[in-house]
């Protein structure tokens, strides 16, 4: 009977979104002294159905391309999972807003950006868009944050953008 070999997958991670990165792995189980090099033909790859929209998460990656007179070829256990599929990132950014000491907060205004595979804030998210400050009517002249919050989605994580921190202008009041 033939004797096993197994190919084994190095776990690898990408982006949801993003281009496969290069594969690799080992092929274990030679016997009689045999190396790959002395007892197998072909090359060795390795691959994986994931694709670009495949969903945050992990896949599978598979071995193949050699073959062997005296061998038969099984996948490891953990080629299963191999392949982590990380969330993509949006950021909130706030369009800058100004007012004037002690009155009430203008409308916001803001962008989310950051989608992948063509897909936009109505597609890949759940939830109300909302951009809120902690600044309130005694705040003084300054700079004040807008953060975006409210939106959800499977395959992205979120985060402000580092001028959100200071979109919110306080100007002076002016005293008659």
């Amino acid at each position: 009977n033939p004797a096993t070999l197994t190919y084994t997958a190095t776990a690898a991670a990408r982006t949801y979104g993003a281009s496969d990165p290069v594969f690799s792995g080992t092929v274990t189980g030679f016997v009689n002294s045999e190396t790959q090099g002395t007892a197998t033909t072909g090359t060795l790859a390795f691959t994986t159905t994931a694709v670009a929209t495949t969903g945050v998460g992990s896949a599978a990656l598979n071995g193949s391309g050699l073959t062997a007179a005296n061998y038969t070829f099984t996948q490891a256990a953990g080629n299963a999972s191999a392949l982590t599929i990380n969330p993509a990132t949006l950021t909130y950014t706030a369009n800058a807003a100004s007012r004037t000491y002690g009155a009430t907060e203008p409308a916001f205004s803001c962008t989310v950006t950051g989608f992948v595979n063509s897909e936009t804030q109505g597609s890949a998210t759940t939830g109300t868009l909302a951009f809120t400050t902690a600044a309130v009517a005694t705040t003084g002249v300054g700079t004040a944050a807008i953060d975006g919050s409210g939106l959800s989605a499977a395959n992205y994580t979120f985060t402000q953008a580092a001028g959100n921190a200071m979109a919110l202008t306080v100007n002076p009041a002016t005293l008659t």
